[in-house]
């Protein structure tokens, strides 16, 4: 009570920021980037009392992260977003076990294997990330893709169903 908000940990500041959010008691808390100052033991604790919290108060969250292992963490379903386009949406174990766009095949692979002597392909993504502002001409990833053909260069692929709840937005999936 007596402390300004810098004095304050990153971890105790999320823990504030979570207390506050809940005094409305709100069914669905929006988490845009939860974790992502703290370090690693800190993250563990915040995620695991997000979780508590959402098993107490019966909290729905739509929980925003580049870190797609804390997403995977956290999630029923996942979204996985290129541009600001939704490019892969399904239950969390159909997208992290079978993805189906390229993108979301690269952010798997870019996670640290739990086991530092394993040895896994790394997919490895060519080209800049185009800009936002000027966003390319069909599907938004087709500079970066390893499958893009001339298809992907002109006609953005629209979100199709390729299981039940599993959409992609890929011309190849």
């Amino acid at each position: 009570m007596h402390r300004f908000p810098n004095e304050f940990s990153g971890g105790q500041q999320q823990r504030i920021g979570i207390a506050r959010a809940l005094t409305l008691r709100p069914k669905l808390l929006i988490c845009d980037e939860p974790v992502s100052s703290l370090d690693v033991s800190v993250q563990a604790q915040i995620l695991n009392l997000l979780r508590d919290l959402q098993d107490e108060f019966g909290l729905s969250y739509i929980f925003i992260s580049h870190n797609i292992a804390v997403t995977a963490f956290m999630s029923h379903r996942i979204g996985v977003m290129y541009l600001g386009k939704m490019v892969e949406v399904g239950p969390s174990k159909a997208v992290l076990n079978e993805p189906k766009h390229p993108y979301t095949m690269a952010l798997l692979a870019a996670v640290p294997e739990k086991d530092p002597t394993a040895r896994r392909a790394r997919a490895r993504l060519t080209g800049d990330i185009p800009s936002p502002i000027d966003r390319p001409t069909g599907c938004p990833f087709h500079p970066r893709c390893p499958l893009a053909t001339d298809i992907c260069r002109t006609d953005q692929p629209q979100l199709r169903e390729i299981a039940p709840g599993h959409m992609v937005a890929c011309h190849f999936a």
